[in-house]
């Protein structure tokens, strides 16, 4: 499964979700884009062409406008690489990208499980390991997001603002 955006909504709404996602990406000029429902309930994958965090922040913008126009998107995560979900897979990929972290910037592992026997704890220590800054857990500068999938496993380095969350954006909205 190649994909490299990750959509969830509720349960039942995967095809009216999908249909809401090709109008949005329509209307931010993105024309290719195919999803993959998932065995999971309220899961979607797509892959698009052209850079999947940069589709995440013009849709938050387009969202931001008014968020009570969407009814199915309740999630996009960008997703940079996939691998497969092993450990030593997921760490080769954590290579690759740890030269993108700045220096004096801190990090959390953000870890989202379905469908795999490995243990949250393990996966997060085995990557943060190879990460030489400094951890914080309640305000990190990047988030290492790891989205394992059954043997699939969608891995990014994002700020907390690069993943969409209707409902945070629904509460930002009615505080002014």
């Amino acid at each position: 499964m190649d994909f490299n955006l990750i959509i969830t909504t509720q349960r039942g709404n995967e095809t009216r979700c999908a249909k809401e996602v090709m109008v949005l990406a329509k209307s931010l000029d993105v024309e290719d884009i195919d999803f993959v429902r998932t065995r999971f309930p309220g899961l979607l994958v797509a892959k698009l062409i052209g850079d999947p965090l940069e589709f995440v922040r013009r849709a938050k913008m387009v969202m931001e406008k008014d968020p009570w126009a969407f009814k199915y998107i309740q999630r996009l995560v960008p997703v940079q690489k996939v691998c497969q979900t092993e450990i030593s897979a997921m760490k080769e990929v954590v290579k690759e990208l740890v030269d993108k972290i700045p220096q004096q910037s801190s990090f959390k592992v953000v870890v989202s499980k379905r469908g795999s026997t490995l243990r949250r704890d393990d996966i997060i220590r085995e990557l943060a390991a190879l990460i030489d800054r400094r951890v914080d857990l309640e305000r990190p500068e990047v988030l290492l997001q790891v989205e394992i999938i059954d043997e699939n496993t969608g891995i990014s380095l994002l700020s907390e603002d690069d993943i969409v969350s209707l409902t945070k954006l629904q509460e930002r909205a009615l505080e002014g």
